[in-house]
């Protein structure tokens, strides 16, 4: 009997493998960072993961033919899905690793698969498992109903449409097949521009960790290093879900606008794609870092961070643009047109 497994990237691969529970079987690491950069509809999975790789390798410093090069490996196992007769699926219930699942499902939903489909979710991270937890969570594992593909694709289509008024309703759902996708959903909401700041809440976090140290601290070291605040925000998540590159793209975006709302990145983060091994990675993570006097306007509600510095950023397929910004009320759990 030939099995397949799909699971979210390298470091659950590696833990299933340790655990012994994926002894005998394909593993197809997803790899990809769906709540970054542009996920346009009506692509073919093929076309896709070009835009995909496209965006990965230009914006996280990486070789665009190796990136490229991945996802038509990756690709090519999924299209040759018909040769094993049980497919598992091991997610997580983070929003990373619930948009790779709509991802992955909507896939099986236009193949309209659903024989031999098994799904393996926790609510903690694959690679932070003891060995001995993979038993528990293969032993949860449920069978792929058409009900739950037909969620998926419905969600697929609104997380990659051009404008995201489905998106809601997701984040809404109370009883719904997927019982990670509701809060998943809404966290992507949240990245949304704020109506007032015109900043996301990863971004808010951020800033809000900066003016707390500028209170308690002194004037020689106002700030935070970097690697520091990465912790302290994810320290406040959920779900953890954002990588430590995802979060350098986010102070990028913060200190290398027209306005910048922090202070003290010595350089972009695209010179950090070697990873933390590299000179670059550690002179960027170990950067002090500061709140302006724009970033305290924005905390305030008094600075448009979205608006005056012109944001350009995707959400799935929505292209958040000066003429085109949605925003998300957080209090309120409502999306604000253009």
């Amino acid at each position: 009997m030939t099995r397949l497994i799909i699971t979210n990237g390298d470091v659950a691969a590696d833990r299933l493998l340790e655990s012994g529970i994926a002894e005998g079987a394909v593993i197809l690491p997803w790899r990809d960072v769906l709540h970054d950069g542009p996920v346009p509809s009506g692509l073919s999975l093929e076309e896709l993961s070009a835009t995909r790789g496209e965006y990965i390798a230009t914006q996280m410093g990486h070789d665009v033919l190796a990136v490229l090069h991945q996802f038509r490996e990756r690709d090519g196992v999924l299209r040759t899905h018909e040769d094993f007769d049980d497919i598992e699926l091991w997610f997580e219930n983070d929003l990373y690793d619930q948009l790779q699942l709509i991802q992955v499902l909507d896939f099986f939903a236009i193949e309209d698969r659903t024989e031999g489909l098994m799904l393996m979710q926790a609510d903690s991270h694959l690679g932070r498992l003891e060995l001995e937890d993979f038993e528990e969570v293969a032993s949860l594992g449920t069978p792929v109903t058409r009900d739950m593909l037909d969620e998926a694709s419905a969600a697929w289509v609104a997380f990659t449409s051009e404008i995201p008024v489905g998106l809601p309703a997701f984040a809404a759902e109370e009883e719904g097949e997927l019982p990670y996708l509701a809060a998943a959903i809404e966290r992507l909401l949240c990245e949304f521009p704020a109506p007032d700041s015109g900043l996301g809440l990863t971004e808010h976090r951020a800033l809000s960790a900066l003016a707390s140290a500028k209170e308690e601290g002194d004037d020689e070291e106002p700030g935070i290093a970097v690697g520091a605040l990465f912790r302290e925000t994810q320290s406040q998540e959920e779900a953890e879900f954002i990588s430590d590159a995802s979060f350098f793209l986010r102070l990028d975006g913060l200190q290398f606008v027209s306005v910048p709302l922090i202070e003290g990145l010595p350089f972009e983060s695209l010179r950090c794609a070697e990873g933390p091994e590299s000179g670059d990675y550690r002179e960027y993570a170990t950067a002090v870092v500061s709140l302006t006097e724009a970033g305290e306007g924005a905390l305030a509600g008094e600075f448009d961070h979205a608006l005056s510095n012109g944001l350009h950023r995707w959400f799935g397929g929505t292209h958040v643009t000066p003429d085109n910004i949605w925003r998300w009320d957080r209090d309120e759990e409502r999306l604000i047109g253009p």
